[in-house]
C-alpha cells in the first residue's frame, strides 16, 4: 500500500525556537512488521501535541521509543537540542520524561501513597523512608490536580478517573517536564474527561510539554496546539491544530483512497425489531458486594431480549465493575437472581456460563482478556481450548488452530507481525480487535461487554458495533457497559442508567436525550 507524502502546514515549533523534543528518522521493526518507518517529529515546549492514527499506525511505539521502553533500530532522539540515547524508562525519567500507558502501572494492593512514591522514595540520612515528608509533598502536588484521595487506602479502591490522576501525579513526583499520555480518556466519562483536560491545560500553563496519543478527533481539535498523524508506520501529516478541521483530520488518519472494509458499515439500530417474549437475560433484585464495603450493586433489576443491544450508562464508580464481575461469576451474588432464558445461573462457574454461550469482554484486556507473553496464535483460541473443532482427546489440531486464528485476524483486520509473535507486541487497538473477534466467533447467545471499543480507532469502533448488530440479527443479545454516552446513543436500542448500583432510568431509542440521560447519571432525575 502506498502512503501519501507528509502534509505539513508548518513546522511545529515556532520559527527559530529550539524544539524540546526532536525525533529524527526513527525506525522500529518487530519481525517483519515495520512499526515506525523513518518517522521524524518536532515538539515545541509548553504545548499539547496530539499524535493520531489508526490502530497499528505506530503511535504508541514511537512514544515508547521516546520513553526508553524500546530502542530504535535507526534514528536519533534529541531533547532541548542535545542527542540522548535511552536504554530504559529509568534513563528517560532521569531526563524528566514520563509516560502514562493505556494500562496503568498502579499496584492495586499498595496504598495510593506507596504507589506514588515507589522507586522514588524520600529518605533521611540513614536511608529510612520519611513517610511524613512523602505525605506532605503528595498532598501539595495533588492539590494542583484537584485530587484528594485517602492516601492510606489500597489503590484498588480508586475509581478509574482517580487512577488516571494518580498516574499523572507519579510523573509530577518525578519532576517530569515532558508528559506522554497514551489514550488517557479511553475509560473516562465525559465529566472526568473534561476534568482531566483542565488539569493538562493547567500543567501546560506551568511550562510542561504534553504528548497526547488519542483516537478522538474532538479531543485533538479542542485541546491540542499541534497534531501529527501516522499511518502504516509513517508520518503523513504535521500541522498546527488551528489549520485543521475534522474532515481533513479524518482523511489524514484513514486515507483518501483506502477502501473501507464491509464490516465497518454499521447498520442502523433495530428500532422496529421483533423481540422474543422471554428475556434472554433477566436480573432480579440483584445485590453484589463492593471491595470498599457495602453494596456495589443493590436492588438492580433489568431485562434484555435476543436481538437487542442494551447500553448501560453511568458515571465512573456507579457499580459497573461489580455488575460486570457478578455477571461473569467472578464476584459473589448473595442476593437476587441472574436468569439466562429463565434458568438461574448466579451459582454457575464462569466456565459453565461460557459453555452456555455467554461471552465476556472486560475493560482491562491486558489483565483479563489475554496472556501478554503468549503468541497471537495461542491468544486467538484462549477460552476455546475445549472446542471440538480445535482438539481431539486433549490434543490440539494445528491446522484447525491456525485457521481459527487467521479467520479472527481477517475478520477484524488485526495487524500482527506473525502468528508466533507475542501478543504484547501488538498495539493496544489490535489486541482489542483480536479479543473482540474471539468473543464473537461462532454464534454466542449473549455478549456482556465493558468498554468494548477501548483503544480502538474510528473504523475499529464502527466494525465492533457492526459485528454486534449482525450477531444480534442472528439471535444474540448484547449488554454494553460504556462511559462514552455518544457511543451508546449512536449504537444501542435502549439505554439503562446505573446510579449508586441501581438502574434508575431506562430510555427507548426514540426517547434518547443527552440532557435527560446525563441528569439520570448524576442522580438528578429518576424515570424508572
Amino acid at each position: 500500500m502506498q502512503v501519501q507524502p507528509v502534509q505539513s502546514v508548518s513546522a511545529s515549533p515556532a520559527d527559530g525556537a529550539t524544539p524540546i523534543i526532536e525525533l529524527r528518522h526513527i525506525t522500529k521493526r518487530f519481525g517483519n512488521l515495520v512499526a515506525c518507518d523513518r518517522v521524524s517529529l518536532q515538539v515545541a515546549p509548553a504545548t499539547l501535541h496530539a499524535i493520531m492514527g489508526e490502530n497499528g499506525a505506530g503511535k504508541t511505539t514511537l512514544m515508547r521509543i521516546l520513553y526508553g521502553y524500546y530502542t530504535p533500530d535507526a534514528g536519533e532522539v534529541y531533547l532541548k537540542g542535545k542527542r540522548v540515547q535511552f536504554r530504559s524508562p529509568a534513563d528517560a525519567i532521569a531526563h524528566y520524561v514520563g509516560m502514562v500507558s493505556q494500562h496503568y502501572s498502579i499496584i492495586p494492593e499498595l496504598s495510593a501513597l506507596d504507589n506514588l512514591i515507589l522507586g522514588a522514595e524520600p529518605t533521611g540520612a540513614l536511608g529510612v523512608l520519611n513517610r511524613r515528608a512523602a505525605l506532605d509533598k503528595a498532598e501539595q502536588l495533588a492539590a494542583t490536580l484537584d485530587f484528594q484521595p485517602d492516601w492510606n487506602r489500597p489503590a484498588a479502591e480508586l475509581s478509574v478517573a482517580a487512577r488516571q490522576k494518580l498516574e499523572i501525579l507519579k510523573l509530577l513526583w518525578r519532576e517530569a517536564e515532558i508528559l506522554i499520555l497514551d489514550e488517557p480518556t479511553a475509560m473516562l466519562s465525559p465529566r472526568d474527561t473534561d476534568a482531566l483536560f483542565e488539569t493538562l491545560l493547567r500543567l501546560k500553563a506551568q511550562g510542561r510539554t504534553i504528548l497526547l496519543v488519542t483516537h478522538k478527533l474532538n479531543e485533538a481539535l479542542r485541546y491540542a496546539d499541534f497534531v501529527t498523524v501516522l499511518r502504516n508506520g509513517r508520518k503523513v501529516a504535521d500541522a498546527p491544530i488551528a489549520a485543521v478541521d475534522a474532515p481533513t483530520l479524518t482523511r489524514w488518519i484513514i486515507g483518501e483512497q483506502e477502501p473501507t472494509p464491509a464490516v465497518v458499515s454499521a447498520q442502523e439500530p433495530a428500532t422496529d425489531r421483533r423481540l422474543e417474549a422471554t428475556p434472554m437475560l433477566q436480573l432480579r433484585d440483584l445485590y453484589v458486594p463492593s471491595d470498599r464495603g457495602g453494596w456495589g450493586v443493590q436492588g438492580l433489576s433489568l431485562a434484555l431480549r435476543a436481538g437487542e443491544i442494551l447500553g448501560i450508562a453511568g458515571v465512573d464508580g456507579s457499580g459497573q465493575l461489580e455488575l460486570m464481575e457478578g455477571l461473569a461469576g467472578l464476584r459473589p451474588v448473595p442476593r437476587g437472581e441472574i436468569l439466562l432464558n429463565g434458568q438461574p445461573i448466579q451459582r454457575w462457574s464462569t466456565a459453565r456460563r461460557i459453555q452456555a454461550g455467554i461471552r465476556y469482554l472486560f475493560d482491562d484486556r491486558f489483565r483479563r482478556m489475554m496472556a501478554p507473553q503468549w503468541s497471537v496464535l495461542e491468544n486467538a483460541i484462549l477460552g476455546a481450548q475445549r472446542d471440538p473443532e480445535l482438539q481431539t482427546l486433549g490434543w490440539f489440531k494445528p491446522r484447525a488452530v491456525r485457521q481459527r486464528a487467521e479467520q479472527l485476524i481477517q475478520r477484524f483486520q488485526v495487524k500482527v507481525p506473525s502468528l508466533r509473535a507475542p501478543m504484547v507486541q501488538l498495539s493496544g487497538g489490535n489486541q482489542q480487535r483480536l479479543v473482540i473477534a474471539r468473543a464473537l466467533h461462532g454464534q454466542p447467545r449473549l455478549l456482556i461487554a465493558y468498554a468494548p471499543t477501548r483503544g480502538l480507532d474510528i473504523r475499529g469502533a464502527e466494525a465492533t458495533y457492526a459485528a454486534l448488530r449482525q450477531a444480534c440479527q442472528h439471535g444474540m443479545a448484547a449488554l454494553v457497559i460504556a462511559f462514552d454516552l455518544d457511543e451508546l446513543m449512536e449504537h444501542c436500542d435502549r439505554i439503562a442508567v446505573l446510579f449508586k448500583g441501581a438502574i434508575v432510568a431506562e430510555f427507548e431509542r426514540a426517547d434518547f436525550s443527552r440532557e435527560a440521560i446525563g441528569a439520570a447519571m448524576v442522580g438528578a432525575s429518576r424515570t424508572k
